[in-house]
């Protein structure tokens, strides 16, 4: 089977990571595979990607206790051998059958073999190919991996080439937001900061502390977010931090990249920033949607609604139900982490509309 077409796809991927999920298909059809499973995997993060046709088990084995414990992450996933191995070429078929992972939970789901390889990042991560094959077809042929072999290199070449870009991304993000004043970073799966603009460095609301994960100077705020981080994991949040004679007060965001903004390779995994409380002109819907994934039609009724206008009003000015206007209003709440409507108002109000940063733009700072 010619490889050229799959070769250039892969390297495709390393540019637009929404190519992953076909390489990923193609890679499970050549090895007879019902899928395959991209991750990423150090002491300090585990992020991962599938194909669709595998998403939800591999979600199942993702929140299990065997993604940390498994016979496979023991013997294969630290074999950086330059080929693709099986199971059988680390694990005995008397291991396989004693093992929890494999009895119990591979095989419940049909599930019971695979083909893969390891790649080592620059960073130290392990980035894993792990191709998974039905239980009742049978072990992966030592031959069926010889033949991806020819694959690994530029598997290899794409990861890194991958990690890198993301890294740039992550960096581009936190610069944008720097020139319409926002403090940000992009933090990764384990919460550890992989890049920060300047102003989050300069604000003294925040501090990066041990392991470059950010903590906040009020205690409470920083009780919350560091529990929510350790707890929720990827989920968004919206919080206040209390503002001091020395600092203003401000309202945390944490919002989860999701599908092609989670970055399995360089780790990019949440949006951290800040908006100052105080009131102000009301700010552009196009930024609202930026901010807070809204729709159009959520953003004007969040602008109109900042404006000063009321349910009523906005649904007369747009010719359209109060009902669907208070429906409206009811997802922005829950994608900005507000209950009423005056929270709404105090938490976008401070945004800052695009202009000079007020402590001045020297550009994305990268901490490693």
């Amino acid at each position: 089977m010619d490889a050229t077409n799959l070769i250039d796809e892969i390297y495709e991927a390393a540019i637009v990571p929404e190519k992953w999920a076909d390489v990923l298909d193609q890679l499970a059809t050549r090895a007879g595979g019902v899928g395959t499973i991209l991750f990423a995997a150090s002491p300090n993060r585990f992020q991962w990607t599938s194909s669709e046709s595998i998403h939800a088990v591999t979600a199942e084995w993702v929140a299990s206790p065997f993604v940390a414990d498994n016979l496979r992450g023991k013997r294969l996933v630290p074999l950086y051998e330059p080929r693709f191995l099986t199971d059988l070429d680390a694990i005995t078929p008397e291991e396989i059958e004693q093992d929890p992972f494999y009895r119990d939970f591979l095989r419940p789901r049909g599930w019971g073999w695979c083909v893969g390889t390891s790649i080592r990042l620059t960073s130290g991560d392990s980035i894993v190919f792990s191709i998974e094959r039905l239980y009742a077809d049978g072990p992966v042929p030592r031959e069926t991996a010889e033949t991806l072999d020819p694959l690994r290199p530029h598997l290899a070449r794409a990861s890194i080439i991958a990690a890198r870009l993301g890294l740039e991304r992550a960096r581009a993000s936190v610069a944008a937001l720097e020139l319409i004043g926002l403090p940000a970073a992009i933090i990764t799966g384990r919460h550890s900061v992989l890049a920060a603009n300047a102003l989050l460095l300069s604000c003294t609301a925040v501090e990066i502390g041990a392991f470059d994960r950010i903590r906040l100077a009020d205690s409470v705020a920083n009780e919350h977010l560091q529990r929510h981080l350790d707890v929720a994991g990827g989920a968004g949040l919206s919080f206040p931090i209390r503002g001091t004679s020395e600092r203003p007060a401000f309202v945390a965001h944490l919002v989860p990249l999701r599908r092609a903004g989670l970055d399995v390779f360089s780790g990019a995994a949440q949006l951290f920033y800040l908006t100052e409380v105080g009131r102000g002109a009301a700010p552009p819907a196009a930024i609202l949607e930026a901010l807070f994934d809204l729709s159009p039609a959520e953003a004007k009724v969040t602008r109109l609604l900042l404006a000063g206008g009321t349910v009523a009003g906005i649904a007369s000015s747009q010719g359209i139900r109060p009902e669907t206007v208070r429906g409206q209003l009811k997802t922005v709440f829950a994608k900005t982490g507000v209950r009423r409507q005056a929270e709404l108002v105090q938490l976008l109000g401070g945004i800052p509309v695009p202009g000079p940063p007020r402590f001045g733009l020297s550009g994305a700072i990268v901490r490693k």
